[in-house]
C-alpha cells in the first residue's frame, strides 16, 4: 500500500499518465516496440529501422529511453503498458508476465536477447503470453515447440528471424586504424549466475594474463553492472591502475568484441557473438552451466550452450593453468576453426547481418493478418 502511495505522488505517475492520455488522444500504432530497459533496446532498433522504411507505423514505450531520432515514443514505467493500444506488440524484455503486456493487442512478439538456449537459460513460463517467437536459429525453433508441447500451448509460433545484435554492433564498429597495439589481446565474458569464471578464478586468470604480457579487456554480463557487482569490484580495486587492463560496461557498445584475439568465457552469449562475428575460437571454461530453469530436461533438448562449444573453441578445466595453456593452443591455430565456425552460425544465427529486413518482413505479414482477422470479424457482426 505505502509502495502505491510513493509511486502515485511521484513525478513518474505524472510522466505516465502524461504518456498515456497522449496515446489515447492519437491513433494507436501498428508495432509498439516495448524495452524495460536501454540495454534491452538494442535488440529491437534495426527491426523498428526497416519497418519504418516500410511505412508501418511504429513507436516506442519504455521507461526513460534513448530511441531513435524522429521515433514516436511514450516514455512509461512497465505496469502501465497493459493499457496500451496496438496491433501488434514487439519486445526483447524477458521476463514481462502476460498480465503487464497490452490487453487491446492482436499479436505478442518475443525477440530472443541472446543466442543461447530459451530453455535452460530463462525461468519456465519465460515466453508464455506471446503468440509468436522470432528464433534466433534452429535450436530456438526446436525449443519453442518442444515447450509448446510440453506445456500443452497451440497458439505460439516460433518463426526462423535471425538476432539482431550484429547490425548495432557494425554501426559501431571502431575504425580499423585505431584498432592499437600488437600485443595480444583477451576479452574474457563471464556469465551471471553462481561459479562463472569470475567467482571461481577471476582474480588469478587476470594476473597470469597481466603477467603474462597479454592486454585483458574484462565485459561481464550486464546484470553485474544492474544488480550488484560485488564480484566485479575487488578487481578493479586490484587492476584497475594496470595499463593493460580494461573493464567494459557492458551496459554500453564493445570495442573489444572487434579488437580482441581471443576470448575466454565460460556459457555466456557474448562468447557466441565474438565466434559468430569475428570467426575466431573461445576457450570455454568449463564451469557449472547458468541453469534457470531445472527442468529443461523434460524438453528433451540438449541446450546450445553444451551443444556448440566443441565446435567453436575448446574446452578446460577451471585452472589458471589450463586457460593459459589453451590460449596458446588457439593462437597457435586459429585459422583451423573458420569453417567449423561458420557450419555453426549457418545452423544457429540464420540471416546473419539481414534481421532488421527479414523482421520487418515478418512484422508486415503478421500486421497484415490481424488486419485481415479484423475485417471478417467485422462482417460476421454485420
Amino acid at each position: 500500500m505505502l509502495r502505491a502511495l510513493k509511486y502515485l505522488l511521484s513525478s513518474r505517475a505524472r510522466r505516465d499518465l502524461v504518456s498515456l492520455l497522449y496515446h489515447w488522444m492519437h491513433p494507436a500504432p501498428d508495432i509498439l516496440f516495448v524495452a524495460g530497459s536501454q540495454v534491452d533496446l538494442q535488440w529491437i532498433i534495426p527491426a523498428y529501422e526497416a519497418a519504418a522504411k516500410q511505412g508501418l507505423q511504429c513507436a516506442f514505450a519504455g521507461p526513460g529511453l534513448t530511441v531513435p531520432q524522429g521515433a514516436a515514443y511514450y516514455d512509461i514505467s512497465m505496469h502501465v503498458l497493459r493499457f496500451f493500444r496496438t496491433s501488434v506488440f514487439v519486445t526483447a524484455t524477458s521476463g514481462l508476465a502476460s498480465a503487464r503486456m497490452p490487453k487491446r493487442c492482436a499479436r505478442r512478439v518475443a525477440i530472443p536477447h541472446s543466442l543461447v538456449s530459451l530453455h535452460m537459460a530463462y525461468p519456465a513460463g519465460t515466453f508464455d503470453g506471446y503468440t509468436d517467437i522470432f528464433c534466433c536459429g534452429e535450436h530456438h525453433y526446436a525449443e519453442v515447440e518442444a515447450m509448446n508441447r510440453h506445456d500443452g500451448i497451440t497458439g505460439r509460433r516460433p518463426v526462423l528471424i535471425g538476432y539482431g545484435k550484429y547490425e548495432r554492433l557494425a554501426a559501431t564498429r571502431p575504425d580499423s586504424s585505431i584498432a592499437g597495439s600488437s600485443q595480444k589481446h583477451v576479452l574474457i565474458g563471464p556469465s551471471w549466475g553462481q561459479g562463472n569464471i569470475l567467482e571461481t578464478m577471476g582474480t588469478e586468470l587476470l594476473a597470469r594474463l597481466l603477467t603474462e604480457g597479454y592486454r585483458v579487456t574484462l565485459r561481464p554480463h550486464p546484470s553485474f553492472f544492474m544488480y550488484g557487482n560485488a564480484q566485479v569490484t575487488p578487481l578493479l580495486e586490484t587492476f584497475r591502475d594496470h595499463p593493460a587492463f580494461t573493464l567494459e560496461n557492458s551496459l554500453e557498445e564493445s570495442i573489444a568484441l572487434w579488437t580482441a584475439d581471443t576470448m575466454i568465457a565460460d556459457y555466456s552469449g557474448l562468447s557466441l557473438e565474438f565466434a559468430f562475428i569475428r570467426e575466431r575460437p573461445v576457450l570455454y571454461v568449463d564451469v557449472p552451466p547458468k541453469m534457470l530453469n531445472p527442468g529443461w530436461r523434460e524438453l528433451a533438448h540438449e541446450p546450445l550452450e553444451f551443444l556448440v562449444r566443441e565446435h567453436i573453441g575448446i574446452i578446460v578445466s577451471p585452472t589458471v593453468d589450463a586457460a593459459t595453456t589453451g590460449l596458446r593452443q588457439l593462437e597457435q591455430d586459429t585459422a583451423r576453426w573458420t569453417d567449423s565456425i561458420r557450419f555453426a552460425r549457418e545452423r544457429y544465427w540464420v540471416n546473419f547481418g539481414r534481421f532488421g529486413e527479414v523482421c520487418a518482413e515478418e512484422l508486415a505479414y503478421i500486421l497484415a493478418e490481424t488486419q485481415q482477422v479484423r475485417e471478417q470479424t467485422i462482417k460476421k457482426a454485420f
